[in-house]
């Protein structure tokens, strides 16, 4: 995926709530040059466009300002209104100059296993993405895990997949994924007897007054 965007400057006297009355929204550029920051505006519908592509901390993409610099980034935080939740800023992290960078990648799963094919058993898939440290240039856009050998019991843990050269995991003994076996009928049976009874309610006749004779 190949993505693009080009912003303009904000100028230093524009005001955040007359900006997005316009349908511009502020951003900001950090971590290119040292500690220098870029203020930046965006028009609300390059932003609707950019989230239906981009997510956060996720997706390395190239960034122009106008009249500037220009290179490759990551979307790095969007704030939202805490009631209509639109978005409000947006922050921007310049990966040029940076020996790894921190992001979190997408696991994407091939292959039926031969556990669930053979042995009617359930993949599990406990991770969806993965927290990595890796040189920019080095940042594949997903991480691909092949299950198919995996049978009734087996634990995929990240030590075994098979990342590429030069990408990085803290915790390497964290499982990504398992086979477990399905249900027997009476388990099955079991589950369905048991969520009928805690939803029934049971009711307790108030005790009847009799009036003295």
């Amino acid at each position: 995926m190949t993505t693009q965007l080009t912003l303009k400057r904000r100028a230093a006297d524009a005001r955040p709530r007359a900006m997005r009355r316009e349908g511009r929204l502020p951003a900001v550029l950090y971590g290119h040059r040292g500690t220098e920051a870029l203020a930046l505006e965006i028009d609300q519908r390059s932003v609707d466009d950019l989230l239906k592509r981009v997510h956060v901390n996720n997706t390395i993409f190239d960034l122009k300002v106008q009249r500037g610099w220009s290179g490759k980034v990551l979307l790095r935080e969007v704030q939202h209104d805490t009631v209509s939740r639109t978005p409000l800023h947006l922050s921007f992290f310049a990966i040029a100059g940076h020996g790894s960078i921190a992001l979190d990648l997408p696991l994407v799963f091939h292959g039926v296993p031969q556990g669930v094919k053979v042995g009617g058993g359930l993949l599990e898939k406990v991770l969806t993405e993965l927290s990595v440290t890796a040189p920019p240039e080095r940042v594949p856009d997903t991480i691909e895990v092949d299950v198919s050998a995996m049978q009734v019991g087996d634990i995929l843990y990240i030590k075994d997949l098979h990342l590429p050269e030069g990408i990085e995991v803290a915790h390497p003994d964290l499982a990504v994924a398992t086979v477990i076996p399905s249900p027997t009928r009476r388990e099955l049976e079991s589950i369905a007897a048991a969520e009928e009874s805690g939803g029934e309610e049971t009711t307790e006749a108030a005790p009847s007054e009799e009036e003295p004779a």
